[in-house]
């Protein structure tokens, strides 16, 4: 009787506990705007609710949700607590003097320039922009342009048309409406495999407009705490699922 109970007692042990029930975590709200691939305002979705899919998966305390925000907006979105937090972001971008703190994500990418191959014959087109049509996105930092986002003051020093999402820079590009678009290079390469037919059609410059330092921005008033949090991107970013997205 003694062994058959043990026996019972070690498949009991052996079963893993429930998770939580949904409606009983926390919910920490994920801001995403414009800002592909990580996050796709034509396709709804993006590299974020990826991250997050893991993240839900991970843990049984905290439910990671997307919220989406106009990118313009997303600052005045984070400092009322409608978002506790921005995938992919680059502390240089804005916030200074906004409260938060920062966890690496180990994502390598950059901004870099376009221009139609009927126009670009070579890499020397991209040295100057003076001159040059140039598409870029709506509350976007650019380094060309000393990370301004105003949009009077960029039209006002740059021949600039403000669009709200990659693909339309691309596009603008190939139907020769500017000379110039600039996009991240992780975009443009995802873009050229879906697209192997406009392949010979567009030159991506070599030269960066800047490197990012893309991290996770975090609320300090966040339900999850800062310890918490760090450990979990400790772990995901570890995690060949996460690598696999990049």
């Amino acid at each position: 009787m003694k062994s058959c109970l043990f026996g019972i007692l070690l498949i009991l042990s052996s079963i893993p506990a429930p998770a939580a029930p949904v409606e009983s975590r926390k919910t920490v709200n994920v801001g995403a705007y414009g800002f592909a691939p990580y996050y796709d305002l034509e396709k709804g979705r993006g590299i974020v609710n990826d991250v997050l899919k893991q993240l839900n998966e991970m843990q049984n305390d905290f439910v990671f949700q997307v919220i989406e925000v106009p990118s313009r907006r997303r600052y005045q979105s984070f400092t009322e607590r409608k978002v506790d937090m921005y995938f992919f972001e680059d502390p240089k971008w804005s916030w200074k003097g906004i409260q938060h703190y920062s966890l690496p994500l180990k994502v390598d990418d950059a901004e870099v320039y376009i221009a139609h191959r009927k126009k670009a014959k070579d890499q020397n087109y991209f040295e100057k922009l003076t001159g040059k049509s140039i598409a870029g996105i709506v509350g976007y930092h650019y380094k060309f342009a000393n990370f301004n986002t105003d949009e009077t003051v960029l039209r006002s020093k740059f021949d600039i048309i403000l669009v709200t999402h990659n693909l339309a820079t691309v596009r603008m590009v190939l139907n020769d409406r500017v000379d110039i678009g600039v996009v991240p290079r992780s975009y443009i390469r995802q873009y050229l495999r879906d697209h192997p037919e406009r392949y010979d059609d567009v030159l991506i410059s070599e030269k960066v407009d800047h490197n990012y330092d893309l991290r996770l921005i975090a609320n300090p008033k966040a339900a999850i705490s800062k310890d918490k949090l760090a450990k979990l991107i400790e772990n995901l970013v570890k995690k060949s699922a996460y690598k696999d997205l990049f």
